[in-house]
């Protein structure tokens, strides 16, 4: 009898384990159709999609003269906080003083005052095939100032397109005539996501069509695993914090075995990015793709940040994306680079198919 109750439970339990994961993913998939419900309704209210990151002007206010270097990152807020009154989490939304930043005040560092609403879980910006480690990412829940960020993770990503929107001057923007193309506005029609830094996308500016553009796709934390650019890093966990506004910058929290330290990384992705030292507006520069579900999932010793602004999923062959029209597809990571490329842009003029949501 023993033994017929072993075989059982053996036949049982892959059917068990297939179905939990069945139910995840249709949780996922019922996740972003909520996203692009709120998204539509903000659109409807404000006549324009949120921008994934609030921006401010250039030196408007000046770059203060206070020691704390974290001040130089000139994001306001997330997608995710203007979404908030559209997803449930008004409450939440009211506690925000949108005259500072999501860090910090425009001037003081230590101001910390947005950290635990920062910490918020929000189960909708969470996949739940995704593990994460910890519920805070940054500082264990504790403002006691030994890192500069906290906040809670998020599984979902704003799409920014063919070409990443690039927060700070890399090495080769200074040799680029067009200089750093710091705004959505300022970026490349062909190349342009529906999102992007004080974007202002519109329902009429998706001219490629709403089912052929991507809004958001999955961009799960806690799949890679990060050493840094040389051996003076800890390898770590990468997560990305719905509320954090800084774009393509990263670093580590903590030490290595510090609680709640973490390589961070924006709530975007890309699906490719133009090959230094060529510059934005150049529509033949070389192309550095992004593939979904980049691997090795355990990242040795490099600087290609790339694999950060992927899309990924913890599910196994693909990530589920929402489109413009309100769908939801699941997308194959082995789906064709251009293909992918062309419904993350939204008026480049391609003619793509993806399937049936």
């Amino acid at each position: 009898m023993i033994g017929v109750i072993a075989i059982l439970l053996a036949l049982l339990l892959p059917a068990v384990q297939q179905a939990r994961a069945a139910a995840a993913r249709t949780q996922c998939q019922n996740n972003l159709r909520q996203l692009g419900l709120a998204l539509h309704n903000y659109e409807s209210t404000h006549s324009t999609f949120p921008p994934s990151f609030v921006r401010q002007e250039d030196g408007n206010p000046p770059y203060p003269s206070v020691p704390y270097a974290n001040l130089r990152y000139r994001s306001h807020w997330t997608g995710f906080h203007m979404l908030l009154p559209y997803v449930d989490q008004a409450p939440l939304y009211s506690q925000y003083d949108f005259t500072k930043t999501w860090l910090s005040s425009l001037t003081d560092a230590t101001d910390h005052s947005s950290w635990p609403l920062n910490r918020t879980h929000v189960s909708l910006f969470v996949c739940p095939s995704s593990v994460h480690s910890g519920g805070s990412i940054g500082d264990g829940g504790a403002d006691d100032g030994t890192h500069w960020m906290s906040g809670s993770p998020a599984d979902y990503a704003f799409s920014h397109g063919a070409d990443i929107i690039r927060a700070l001057a890399g090495t080769y923007e200074a040799s680029c005539s067009e200089g750093l193309l710091n705004y959505w506005s300022q970026w490349p029609t062909h190349t342009r996501g529906a999102f992007g830094y004080s974007s202002s996308c519109r329902i009429k500016d998706i001219s490629d069509g709403t089912s052929n553009s991507l809004l958001m796709g999955e961009k799960g934390g806690g799949l890679l695993i990060y050493s840094g650019w040389d051996v003076t890093f800890p390898s770590m966990s990468v997560e990305y914090p719905w509320a954090m506004a800084a774009v393509t910058y990263f670093a580590p929290t903590g030490g290595e075995g510090i609680p709640g330290s973490y390589w961070i990384a924006g709530p975007f992705a890309a699906t490719s990015d133009i090959q230094s030292p060529f510059c934005p507006k150049d529509a033949s520069a070389p192309r550095q793709p992004y593939p979904i579900n980049p691997s090795p999932r355990k990242l040795p010793l490099s600087s290609d940040e790339r694999p950060f602004y992927s899309f990924q999923s913890a599910h196994s062959q693909g990530a589920f994306f929402l489109f413009a029209d309100g769908s939801v597809r699941f997308l194959s990571e082995v789906i064709d680079q251009r293909t992918f490329e062309s419904v993350s842009t939204i008026a480049g003029g391609e003619t793509v198919s993806t399937g049936t949501p």
